[in-house]
């Protein structure tokens, strides 16, 4: 059966499963974790998240698994050998960045630039690319050849860089909190951290060639009580959690219906990330007001795209 098809065929019995069982909470409080930290922040004419394909493979219930594999572990002895293999090769798949390094007759080596592994993948599915070029995707080995699965999307080179520094700084943190987790449980369980700096990038590329509009105007505090910051800033009106991630909590500070300021609370400090000067202003207004004695202001400084990336 064509890859494509025995996909879609899964994707749908997996829908009419989650239908026919007891899920309804399951998928109502997946359509609230998604809107609320997919909504704004991941779509545009190039890269588009799809709800049942983020529903059935990476979305985590209460007991710590997906749909899918909720799903496998119902149906396995009803399922033939190829859908049991595709499923399980999906299952242990995560999203990475790879670079072409080469090209050879009609297949071309991609190398992951985080486990630095490579792998051999048929020209037909990275036809557009030339040496160098990067590209966001997901692969999985099936009948020991490598595809490519999913949404695909290519990278400017130039990020590679700063993609892959900043990555890696996120995973030497997850490491010391998980000693013997691999950079691919890693990526595996950190897929939003990664679409985040690509979707930066996108914007970037597609609106506008001027580096300078895209400053972060960025304001650092040392903080002592990680929980009372926390908590004081989830009970301010004008502060709103955008989402969670290993340690770190994503807030957005609104005023007067506009967004003042991105802010990351982590690692015993607060960041606020601004698009300007005056709004860097206001918003460190704004924290001491809400925080007072709790946040001690370590820096203010001007960041460039390379370094938000």
């Amino acid at each position: 059966m064509n890859l494509q098809n025995l996909e879609m065929k899964i994707e749908e019995n997996v829908l009419n499963f989650l239908v026919k069982g007891k899920f309804n909470e399951d998928i109502e409080d997946a359509k609230e974790y998604f809107n609320r930290n997919f909504g704004e922040v991941m779509v545009n004419d190039k890269w588009i998240i799809d709800f049942n394909s983020w529903l059935i493979y990476d979305y985590k219930m209460k007991k710590g698994k997906t749909i899918i594999e909720k799903y496998h572990e119902f149906m396995e002895d009803q399922l033939s050998d190829e859908e049991n293999e595709w499923i399980e090769k999906r299952i242990q798949s995560y999203l990475s960045l790879y670079e072409l390094k080469r090209i050879e007759e009609n297949e071309g080596l991609l190398q992951d630039i985080f486990t630095k592994k490579e792998y051999w993948i048929n020209l037909d599915q990275i036809q557009e690319m030339k040496s160098r070029d990067l590209i966001l995707a997901r692969r999985i080995k099936i009948a020991k050849q490598y595809k490519l699965i999913g949404n695909t999307i290519y990278v400017p080179e130039i990020f590679r860089n700063d993609i892959e520094k900043n990555i890696l700084i996120q995973y030497e943190e997850y490491k010391y909190k998980s000693k013997y987790g691999s950079v691919e449980e890693f990526l595996k369980s950190n897929r939003l951290l990664l679409e985040k700096y690509i979707e930066i990038i996108i914007d970037v590329t597609q609106e506008t060639e001027d580096e300078e509009s895209y400053n972060v105007w960025q304001s650092i505090y040392i903080i002592h009580d990680i929980k009372e910051v926390k908590q004081k800033l989830l009970n301010h009106e004008a502060v709103q959690l955008d989402y969670e991630e290993n340690v770190n909590c994503y807030f957005r500070l609104v005023s007067d219906n506009r967004l003042l300021a991105e802010i990351v609370l982590g690692n015993n400090r607060i960041e606020l990330e601004c698009t300007s000067e005056s709004d860097r202003i206001n918003t460190k207004k704004m924290i001491q007001s809400i925080l007072g004695d709790l946040v001690k202001h370590y820096k203010d400084e001007v960041i460039g795209i390379e370094s938000i990336i």
